[in-house]
């Protein structure tokens, strides 16, 4: 399968993605991330896990090629948030896309767009898994109106994001957990620590398809 190029413009960004439908798909895992998105980078990998376990994916750089390279825009929640959301929304507008359950599989700076995202989007998206980063910035209102199923993964060598990690389910009223991974850093710089994470997440989001019952649900 040939992920196939695409655009989606958020304001007057155009943000690229890499769409990948295999056939009857069940479901769709959006993958934002806020860097660099190449051939052969440890996001692609993760996209190719995800799609053998039966799901089309989204990989999607929030960073436009055009934004300002000096902008710290990788800190900018509330941009992030909008460019996830409106990614969201590409994705109802899609007639092959839109009946497919969504869950979200974010790390690093896009973890706490991502969390907003998703509660304000609760009947669309399923399932999150947040690898890394800092959930709490998401903010209490998000983190305390947040619905879907969450799963946050850090390194055992992660001692703030898991301090983050821990106010993040103070604040979420439903279901949020939070796993270590034994020997793994911050950035899971070690291949198996990454691939583990990424086995997690298919296992997460597979275990939680179609939460809010979508129309065209396929059961795994």
């Amino acid at each position: 399968m040939i992920p196939q190029e695409i655009g989606i413009v958020s304001g007057r960004a155009h943000l690229y993605a890499s769409l990948a439908l295999p056939e009857a798909p069940r479901g769709l895992v959006l993958l934002p991330q806020a860097g660099g998105v190449h051939p052969g980078c440890r996001h692609e990998y993760a996209a190719r896990v995800q799609e053998q376990q039966g799901f089309a994916t989204l990989l999607i750089n929030l960073i436009s090629f055009r934004d300002p390279q000096n902008g710290n825009l990788q800190n900018n929640v509330p941009l992030l948030t909008q460019r996830i959301l409106d990614c969201l929304a590409w994705l109802r507008r899609e007639a092959l896309l839109a009946p497919l359950p969504c869950s979200i599989l974010a790390s690093g700076e896009a973890v706490p767009a991502a969390l907003r995202a998703s509660a304000q989007r609760d009947a669309q998206v399923s399932a999150l898994v947040c690898r890394g980063g800092l959930p709490d910035q998401a903010g209490a209102f998000y983190l305390e109106t947040l619905e879907c199923p969450t799963l946050l993964l850090f390194g055992a060598g992660d001692s703030h994001g898991q301090a983050s990690g821990r106010r993040c389910q103070e604040k979420a009223r439903r279901h949020c957990k939070i796993q270590i991974i034994p020997d793994a850093d911050r950035e899971f710089t070690a291949p198996p620590h990454f691939e583990t994470t990424t086995h997690l997440a298919s296992q997460w989001l597979l275990s939680h398809i179609g939460h809010f019952g979508h129309i065209g649900q396929v059961e795994p």
